[in-house]
Formats: structure tokens, C-alpha cells, sequence
């Protein structure tokens, strides 16, 4: 009986070209499987993991490269590969991957040498978010950065000079001032190679990446940051050179959209944003959109009864693009004789009970919102006699026939002013769907929402969280 040896190859990556950065390796201890197999004798085999240390976890469908005369592959579900049937020799095992691309960093390993009958085992380890982070952001350790590259969508070419933001909104809750939320804006500019660090972020952060060269911009991307001590989001942006306002292009789109607890899966809306292009799912939850500008964009997904979703989508000829969404049932509320007398007396409480006697401005409560089920405060606000929604650039907002489309608007969300970073943005940081009360004026606010020498819109918004229910 032939006995077969067993050879254990430990091997990181011996080239991490990070972006601006010196070189850094990582290796880790791999788990040695009791059963290794060879399946021709005077052969060799290769198994390997490849492990995500950014997001804790393992590296599914990474693009194996075997240098010297293995064929290539894939990992599986759990970060594997294997070749076997390979000649004795010398061999280095490379990884290719969107998010290595996005990183700026190549995997390959050192050059290391099998026998006949043996299986060598090999584990290779993308770097953790520290230490990528102390790489991009040298001067700024112990913080969380997003980092990534910017390129066109048809070449693949890098974009050098590009404009990249980063927009949030800070949210401070006190009993003396209420829900004050207020705007943040970092931005940067790409390197020769498209590269971009945007550094010094806070943890358990929900806010959208945009990039933009000349009339050429992205819709904007949503992004989240966990809240691990430091944390590191890699993204490649696809930006267009042509001009932002094109709706046409040679772009697809398609996917399922399913329904949690529906009947059917049709009727749920498929909105490209900023282009309107629209489109309706089938019985099978299924939906196609052709004929698509490039770049990186968003797909909103609506139904009423529903939470709406928004799924950032890398457009290009190049390829079709495929998504699966999952949409979930707006809470539902006891429709009890106490939560509606709670509900007045908060009411009452904020003030909405009393101005609404006074006849000035127009007013929207619980029971009518309850009947129009608005996915999104434009939803809720068109419903005002002078208001109605403009497509924008950058997502629908409200304005006022009044003002000939001014959209010179001021938001108090639970009795706190909100300032819009831009217009229509109220839609992203709540959904109509979290509103129990409405109120807008056009030119008549009440005195402690009135701004002197400025004559906007002013609209309050109260959501559930402020009155119960």
C-alpha cells in the first residue's frame, strides 16, 4: 500500500501593493484536515483557504490563479479551492477579487515547491481592517476610513481627479433640544490610479458615497460601517465620462424582488435613481431594465406595505447585472382605543392639536396617513395643495407652486431643525413610513418655527418614535 506524505504549505501573500503604502504581509495557523487524499500517484495536490480578515470571514468566489501549470479556479462558499493531478514542481498560487481590486492590494505567494504524492495545504489571509487602515491613514491610527478606486465603467480605466463625498447626518437626542440632526460632508480627491482614502470616520456609520469629475456624477451609495473598533469599507466606484443627466445607454439590469408573506411577488416598483426610469415586477417578482447609462447607481425597490430598499448596482456593457432583493413588511400597528389616546395626548404635547384649530397651514394626522401608506415623505408632501415633486439629480424633492419651483424649504423633524445637505434628502434619512404627523406652511409658520427675513416653505414632521403608538 502506497503510503502518502503529507506536506503543509503555509503561505501569505508576498506582494500587497496597498495604494500608497509599503507592502505589509499577514499569516495565520491553517488547520491541518485528517484525511488528506492524492489522487494519482506521483502527483501533487494543493488545498487552500482564502480568509477575509477585513469583514471576518471567508473570501467566496475569488479567482484562483495557479503560476505554473495548474488550472484556473474558484473558491467555494467557504473560501476553498483545490487542484490535484499537478506535476511535481514549483508553484505560486495567486487571488483575484473585486474586493482586492477595491483595497488596491494583489495576493500572490511566495514560490514554494511540491513533491510527488504529497497535498500541501495553504491559507492566505487578506490583511485585517488595522491593519489596512494604519496603512491608508498613517496619521490617523485607530480610526475607520473608506477606501477604494474610482474607474470608468466601459475601460476599466482608472479615473484620476476624481471629486469623492462622503455625506451623513449626525444625530444628537437631549430632552432640551429634542432630535437635532446635523449634516456632515468629508470629501477627497483620486490619485493617478484612481485611488481614494477618506479617513477619520465614526463607527456605526449609516451614509452614502458619491463621485463626480466634470458634468459626469454617481447617484449616491449607500454605505454602513459596523461598529468594531475600527472599521474599513472598500468600494469601486464606476463613473461614466459622460454627462450625469444621460438616461440612455447599453447597460442591463435584472433580478427577483421577494415579497416576505405576500400572495404574490408582482407589483412591486423598480425606479433607477435619478434617471425615472421605471418598471413593475411580474407574478414571479422578476424585472428587467435595458438600454442603461454605466456607472455605479441605485435601485429602489417600493411597495406599499412594505419597507422600501435601496441596492447599489455596478452598471456597464460589459456585463449584465444581476440582484436579488428582499422586501419586509412595514410594522403594523395595534389599531387600539389606548394607542389612539396616547397618540392624541402627544398630539396635544408637541403643539400639532392646538394649530391645527387656528385653520393656518395645511395638516396631515395619524388616521389619513394611515389610509395613504407613504413609502417616503415626498409621498406624504405632494399631498399639500401648492407642493409637488421635482426630479432632481440627486432624488426627488419637494417644492412650491407658490415660490415658481422654489425649493427654499425648512424641515423640523420632531421639533428640531433639519437642514438638507441637498434637496430631497429628507427621503433618506426617514421614511415616510416613520411619520405620524404632518404640518406645512407657506409663509404663515408659527412663531417659534419662524426664521426672521425668510419667507420658505416650513414644514414640521413628528414621527412615531415622538408620538406613540
Amino acid at each position: 500500500m502506497r503510503s502518502v506524505r503529507l506536506k503543509v504549505q503555509l503561505i501569505t501573500a508576498a506582494s500587497l501593493a496597498l495604494v500608497g503604502a509599503a507592502p505589509v504581509s499577514r499569516a495565520q495557523s491553517p488547520t491541518e484536515p485528517s484525511s488528506p487524499i492524492v489522487s494519482r500517484p506521483g502527483r501533487a495536490r494543493i488545498v487552500g483557504v482564502i480568509v477575509d480578515s477585513v469583514n471576518d470571514t471567508y473570501l467566496p468566489g475569488a479567482d484562483i490563479i495557479i503560476e505554473g501549470g495548474g488550472p484556473a479556479l474558484q473558491t467555494d462558499s467557504a473560501g476553498r479551492f483545490e487542484v490535484d493531478s499537478l506535476r511535481p514542481g514549483v508553484y505560486q498560487v495567486g487571488v483575484l477579487h473585486p474586493l482586492l481590486d477595491s483595497l488596491g492590494i494583489t495576493l500572490l505567494t511566495q514560490p514554494f515547491r511540491v513533491a510527488a504524492d504529497t497535498t500541501s495545504f495553504v491559507l492566505i489571509a487578506v490583511p485585517s481592517a488595522p491593519t489596512l487602515v494604519r496603512r491608508s491613514c498613517p496619521s490617523r491610527p485607530g480610526v475607520s476610513a473608506v477606501v477604494g478606486h474610482v474607474a470608468d465603467p466601459e475601460t476599466l480605466e482608472p479615473i484620476a481627479q476624481a471629486d469623492v463625498s462622503i455625506a451623513w447626518v449626525d444625530v444628537d437626542v437631549s430632552k432640551k433640544t429634542g432630535i437635532v440632526r446635523t449634516p456632515r460632508l468629508v470629501q477627497t480627491v483620486t490619485d493617478s490610479l484612481g485611488a481614494f482614502r477618506i479617513c477619520g470616520l465614526p463607527n456605526s456609520l449609516q451614509a452614502t458615497l458619491q463621485a463626480k469629475r466634470g458634468s459626469a456624477i454617481t447617484a449616491e451609495i449607500p454605505i454602513s460601517l459596523g461598529d468594531r473598533p475600527v472599521e474599513l469599507l472598500a468600494r469601486t466606484i464606476l463613473l461614466s465620462s459622460r454627462d450625469s443627466l444621460t438616461k440612455t445607454g447599453s447597460a442591463t439590469v435584472s433580478g427577483v424582488v421577494t415579497l416576505d408573506g405576500a400572495a404574490t411577488q408582482a407589483g412591486t416598483q423598480i425606479e433607477l435613481a435619478t434617471t425615472g426610469i421605471v418598471t413593475t415586477t411580474n407574478e414571479k417578482g422578476e424585472f428587467t431594465l435595458r438600454n442603461l447609462p454605466s456607472g455605479t447607481t441605485v435601485l429602489v425597490a417600493r411597495r406599499v406595505g412594505y419597507d422600501p430598499e435601496a441596492i447599489p448596482v455596478d452598471l456597464s456593457s460589459r456585463d449584465d447585472t444581476r440582484v436579488n432583493i428582499k422586501l419586509r413588511k412595514t410594522a403594523a400597528e395595534m389599531a387600539l382605543v389606548r394607542v389612539m389616546a396616547r397618540r392624541r395626548a402627544d398630539l396635544e404635547k408637541v403643539g400639532f392639536t392646538e394649530r391645527r384649530k387656528t385653520g393656518f397651514g395645511f395638516f396631515m394626522g395619524p388616521e389619513r396617513l394611515e389610509q395613504i401608506h407613504p413609502s417616503s415623505i415626498t409621498d406624504i408632501l405632494q399631498q399639500a395643495p401648492g407642493l409637488y415633486v421635482m426630479r432632481r439629480q440627486f432624488g426627488d424633492a419637494i417644492a412650491s407652486s407658490h415660490t415658481m419651483g422654489s425649493s427654499c424649504i425648512e424641515y423640523y423633524l420632531d421639533g428640531g431643525a433639519y437642514l438638507e445637505t441637498r434637496p430631497g434628502d429628507i427621503n433618506k434619512f426617514v421614511t415616510g413610513a416613520e411619520i405620524a404627523a404632518v404640518e406645512v406652511y407657506q409663509g404663515n409658520a408659527p412663531i417659534e418655527y419662524a426664521r426672521a427675513g425668510v419667507s420658505c416653505i416650513t414644514i414640521l414632521l413628528w414621527t412615531k418614535g415622538k408620538i406613540r403608538g
